[in-house]
This record gives structure tokens, C-alpha cells and sequence, in this order.
């Protein structure tokens, strides 16, 4: 029976590096969800007129569309304006292309939908991009391996205004009611270099003290696991988050999960749980385990 709800609009990140890889990705994301959705893919800045020939191949006669990096770049200046830090943070750093971009796609929209190109899905799902489940909050994948954040325990304690954090959150999907962001601390945070501590992580951090102002919730960690060196798939496993550093070994284990999926199968219904607090001791533990996974190979 086909579904007669309105489409969603559901956008990702790319650039011409391994983007086999991510149209492989992108492609199983389609074929798997239940849910009526379009793809709207945004540019890094270094696709060539070649590379987009090629995402419009692989995705032809389905619903999907590309913006223009210049273009892109300049409506989302335009939009945050009075925001410097935040403008700042967009023309310097991937991610806030990653964070910055999709919110502006439609500004009609209340609601923004961002799905990283590393995500494979071996199994069909549903209610994923669902707006009733992130209004008046966000979604996120659960990191429940590492509290993946640019900033020291010792900032989380002390008088004056402080950043706040959710536990381990991964920002390789990301869904926003947009109504609920608070600016002014995005501004605020982006604006204080102390906390940046780890480049990468900024985003993911700001992220997280967002979390904390709304009702944020997590995707279940069986359902896309982040495929850290200890990660399970079990039966309600859905799609994997490939994270870069443990990519090789991981893409040779789930291909019997891509050669073994029933794409008649009844489709698998997402799982939500509430974003939980994190203060100073339980982050300052974290990043122990995180000091002895990575630097002694103990997971």
C-alpha cells in the first residue's frame, strides 16, 4: 500500500573523496526507508561538474536534488546575520556546513532532517524522520562508547556561565525543530576558543549544549550503532554508522548483512530515548575510557 504522507526532505553532506563509498550509503538509505522522502545533498565545495553527473546516474528517476556550493554559502551568510561567531564558523569549518546549511535549505520548513553519507542501512525502517518525535527538540545517534566533545571536565564546573551537555551524542544524524535553537548560546559558544579544544568535536559540543535546552532525544544504539571496534549488530540493527577511523575493518564484517537483507521484510519502527544530562565526574570518566580505548587498544 503506498504512503500517502508528504515526503520529507532529508539532506546530506558530500565531496568528491570517497564518494563511491557515500553514494553506496546514500543509495541503501533510499532503497531501505518506508517513509516518503527526497534527498537534497549539499557540496563541500570540491565536487566537479564530472562528480555531479555522477550522483544524478546513480540516483535517477528518484527524488533528488543538489545545491550549489556559492549559493548555499551565501543564503546561509545572509541568514545568520548579526551572528559572527556563528558566520565565522560556517566559512571556516566542514561542519559548520554541516550544521548550518540544512537548517537554511527551507526556510519555510520548521523542521530540518540531516543524515551523514557513512550511515549504511542493510534493512527497511520507519519513523526516522518522523516531525512529530522531534517537535519542540532534536534527534541524534546515541554515542554510548565516548562523550565525543572539544571541551575539559574542569569547564563543565566553577561560577559564570558555563557550556552544558547531553551524554555522548553523535551528529551523524541530526533532526531539528528549528523553533527551539537557542541562538543566542550557539553565538556564545562558538565565540569562546577555551572550549575548542578538539576541532572536530566543536560542532558536536555545541550540539550537545543545545540538546540540553529542549527535548532532545537519541535514536536506540541497537538500531544504528556506531561502529566502534566493540560495537554489536543484532536483530533490530538497521543501519551502521561507519566512522572513518575503524571503517576498513568494519566494511568486509557487515557484507553478509547488505548480502543477507530482505527488502520485502517488515519494516523495522525506530526507537527514541530522552537525552540524559552529563556533568563534570561522569564526563571526566568518560574521557578516561576514551584515553584507554584509544591510547592503550582496550575497548
Amino acid at each position: 500500500m503506498k504512503n500517502s504522507n508528504p515526503s520529507v526532505l532529508v539532506q546530506s553532506l558530500l565531496g568528491k573523496n570517497q564518494i563511491d563509498f557515500y553514494l553506496r550509503c546514500l543509495k541503501s538509505l533510499i532503497e531501505n526507508c518506508r517513509d516518503p522522502i527526497e534527498l537534497h545533498l549539499h557540496s563541500d565545495g570540491s565536487l566537479s561538474e564530472e562528480n555531479k553527473e555522477e550522483i544524478l546516474c546513480v540516483f535517477e528517476n528518484q527524488r533528488v536534488s543538489l545545491s550549489t556550493f556559492s549559493d548555499s554559502l551565501e543564503k546561509t551568510l545572509d541568514e545568520l546575520h548579526g551572528k559572527p561567531n556563528c558566520q565565522r564558523f560556517r566559512k571556516e569549518s566542514i561542519w559548520g556546513i554541516e550544521f548550518f546549511d540544512p537548517l537554511f535549505a527551507q526556510t519555510e520548513n520548521e523542521y530540518s532532517f540531516y543524515l551523514d553519507a557513512d550511515i549504511l542501512f542493510f534493512k527497511p525502517f520507519q519513523g526516522l524522520f518522523d516531525c512529530k518525535i522531534v517537535e519542540q527538540g532534536a534527534i541524534f545517534l546515541r554515542d554510548k562508547q565516548w562523550d565525543a566533545y572539544s571541551l575539559r571536565p574542569w569547564h563543565l564546573i566553577g561560577s559564570g556561565k558555563k557550556p552544558k551537555l547531553v551524554r555522548g551524542i553523535t551528529t551523524a544524524l541530526v533532526c531539528w525543530d528549528k523553533r527551539v535553537i537557542d541562538w543566542d548560546y550557539l553565538e556564545w559558544f562558538l565565540g569562546q576558543r577555551r572550549y575548542h579544544k578538539i576541532p572536530e568535536w566543536i560542532m558536536p559540543t555545541a550540539q550537545a549544549g543545545l540538546a540540553a535546552r529542549c527535548e532532545a532525544k537519541t535514536l536506540s544504539t541497537r538500531q544504528i550503532p556506531n561502529l566502534y571496534p566493540n560495537a554489536k549488530i543484532d536483530e533490530e540493527t538497521f543501519g551502521v554508522h561507519l566512522l572513518g577511523s575503524y571503517r576498513k575493518q568494519w566494511l568486509p564484517k557487515i557484507r553478509k548483512y547488505e548480502i543477507a537483507s530482505n527488502v520485502t521484510a517488515n519494516a523495522v519502527w525506530a526507537r527514541f530515548e530522552k537525552c540524559q544530562g552529563r556533568r563534570a565526574i561522569g564526563y571526566g570518566l568518560n574521557q578516561i575510557k576514551r584515553w584507554r580505548n584509544t591510547r592503550l587498544d582496550l575497548w
